[in-house]
């Protein structure tokens, strides 16, 4: 992720109009927090000091000894032991890595610069996009190098790093002593140091590296972005702070304060990282940990509040969690990323007793999330909450009243997912509004996203309901994101799921789009004259379901798609669209039948002249919702 910069429009092309200029504009100034225009006015004129300023003035190599406290090295160990095999698709690759050939981002590079030397030399600043050159700082593969290789590999690619002569000084390599990269490289280092007794020509060296690295961190933490980059710099200062010692350096960092306000400001009530991304709730709640291990050690009277964010936390990712053992693939998520969820629960388990929280957030109906679990495996979750935290939203997508769903505990209907940072067609097509599994009007967008990060105006979730009718379950939500109230109900019953969107005082006659994207395992097929679909597993032909389109008018299609489960990853799939064209306002709704018997029968939805939708369901249940505001108006 990059820092929110004033230098935006610079990025804007040439040819945009000046009315999307100024929309730009005005969304920065409205959602970004005054003090992160403070820090980002600060770090520009500290660059621009620091390249006239002679060398001395902008960096002081430390001459103090750094040693563990008493007791630390074993409690650094203990972390050690959790973050092994926390991401397993670092094992896979770790034993190439230890030779220099690195994979990140589904991208293999040899850099070692000379495969006769008998010690490895890396080249550590290879022609690669920025954030697979930051995962090469990052150091995160160190530790299941050690299992593959033994810690002499690790030690060898820790020893090249530091001898490398632009690694001296923050100005030799701006990606390697990036903020980020040093706060996860540094619990990767002490977490190697701690398991294994460094190799005596390495010592040295190392802990002065260390100290340096860390004064440096200290006076850069990313204040003027926030969010996950700023928890990672506050994180591994507090696991320097509470285990190293410093001597008579230990005095400047005092970070316990300031990590508490970031927890208590970036986890909301419900558990959930204000970001809203599954893998970065899940990346921080790695960060909480480590520092609930740290506090432990050093029996600081906030690791009670620690833990109770961290409660909260493993509460909601539990809740999240799919049959399959995956996180939802929401926002900029992705699969490698994400750490493995059994062995992440497991560590919380032992700090966190779950009880404690039982009935605090309400997660059957959690504020921006609604699910409907049909029979075991059988699962959709309805995202009613926000795109994105409207000051960070970086890693928001244009995915207003988005709906994923597992069949089977089989991935189903799936989020197009994340291919990559870099600026480019794939960034912007997982971002946009037709990449997900909502209702677009036109071409029109939910939210204006841009370059990599960047988003200017975007709409809200407004007027959630939740209720029951007749053995059904329902959820229903609008948006703004159009010119015109726009609004989603999703119900749920013993073996089906019902999806309806509308929309009601647009000017025009425009062509509504509600779409279904598949995962790649499904197989589907539109029948009857364009007004039903059967999916089914191609694995397993005989687990299908039946997808009925409920408005009379209209018909589906088949379109082709990508799903990006990881980095650098594309794989074909299909996307199940339901289009009609309307004059002011209209509805579209599938019927998603589960029951292989199909005894399940569709509801009768009619539109009346009062802009009232109406829903009749199996069984005389009903329910009436107002296309304005979607508040309930009584039964149908």
């Amino acid at each position: 992720m990059l820092p929110v910069t004033t230098r935006c429009i610079e990025r804007i092309d040439c040819g945009m109009s000046l009315r999307r200029r100024i929309s730009r504009w005005v969304a920065l100034l409205r959602y970004h927090r005054p003090s992160q225009f403070g820090w980002r006015l600060y770090r520009i004129i500290q660059r621009q000091l620091r390249k006239r300023l002679p060398q001395r003035y902008v960096f002081s190599p430390s001459h103090g000894r750094v040693r563990w406290k008493p007791g630390a090295r074993v409690a650094m160990a203990k972390i050690a032991q959790r973050r092994l095999r926390l991401w397993p698709l670092r094992s896979v690759h770790a034993a190439a890595m230890a030779d220099g050939k690195f994979c990140y981002l589904n991208e293999t590079r040899d850099l070692n610069i000379d495969s006769s030397a008998s010690a490895i030399q890396i080249n550590w600043n290879p022609d690669a996009p920025r954030l697979w050159r930051f995962h090469l700082q990052c150091h995160e593969d160190m530790l299941e190098i050690v299992e593959a290789k033994g810690a002499a590999a690790a030690f060898q690619i820790v020893d090249s790093w530091i001898r490398d002569p632009r690694h001296r000084s923050p100005s030799g390599d701006p990606d390697a002593w990036h903020p980020f990269c040093i706060s996860r490289r540094m619990p990767v280092w002490l977490a190697l140091a701690a398991s294994h007794d460094l190799p005596v020509g390495l010592q040295e060296v190392f802990w002065k590296s260390v100290s340096d690295q860390l004064a440096w961190l200290c006076k850069n933490c990313e204040w003027d972005l926030g969010g996950n980059h700023l928890l990672e710099n506050l994180t591994a200062i507090y696991l320097a702070d509470c285990f190293l010692d410093f001597g008579d350096q230990e005095t400047r960092w005092s970070v316990e304060t300031e990590l508490m306000r970031q927890l208590a400001d970036q986890i909301l009530p419900s558990g959930e990282h204000y970001e809203r991304a599954p893998t970065y709730h899940a990346l921080m709640l790695v960060c909480t940990l480590q520092c609930i291990e740290a506090a432990k050690y050093a029996a600081s009277p906030s690791c009670e509040a620690m833990v109770k964010v961290a409660g909260r936390m493993t509460q909601l990712a539990r809740w999240l969690r799919q049959p399959d053992g995956n996180m939802p693939l929401l926002s900029d998520s992705a699969r490698e990323e994400t750490p493995d969820l059994d062995l992440l629960f497991a560590w919380a388990d032992d700090h966190v007793n779950e009880a404690d929280f039982a009935g605090e957030t309400g997660f059957d109906g959690a504020p921006d999330y609604w699910m409907h679990q049909s029979e075991p495996g059988d699962r959709l979750i309805f995202d009613v909450g926000p795109l994105a935290c409207d000051h960070l939203p970086a890693h928001g997508h244009a995915d207003l009243l988005q709906i994923t769903a597992t069949i089977s505990g089989r991935d189903a209907i799936v989020d197009t997912g994340n291919y990559q940072y870099e600026p480019g067609d794939m960034r912007t097509y997982c971002r946009r509004t037709s990449a997900h599994n909502v209702l677009q009007l036109d071409e029109r967008e939910q939210c204006d996203v841009w370059s990599s990060f960047r988003m200017g105006r975007r709409g809200h979730p407004t007027s959630i309901h939740r209720g029951q009718i007749a053995g059904y379950r329902w959820c229903s939500a609008m948006h703004d994101g159009f010119s015109c109230p726009t609004g989603r109900i999703v119900l749920g019953g013993d073996a089906c799921w019902t999806i309806i969107d509308w929309f009601v005082g647009d000017r025009g006659r425009p062509l509504a789009t509600s779409r279904l994207h598949w995962h790649p395992d499904w197989q589907l097929e539109v029948t009857d004259s364009e007004e039903s679909a059967t999916a089914w597993l191609t694995d397993n032909p005989e687990k299908r379901c039946r997808i009925t389109r409920l408005n009379l008018t209209g018909k589906l299609g088949l379109h082709d798609g990508y799903y990006c489960p990881c980095f650098g990853e594309k794989v074909a799939n299909q996307v199940l669209v339901n289009q009609d064209r309307f004059t002011g306002k209209g509805w579209l709704g599938l019927f998603i039948s589960l029951d292989t018997t199909g005894v399940s029968t569709p509801p009768v939805v009619t539109l009346k002249d009062t802009n009232i939708l109406s829903i009749l369901v199996t069984g005389g249940g009903s329910i009436a919702l107002s296309m304005q505001d979607g508040s309930v108006v009584g039964p149908a």
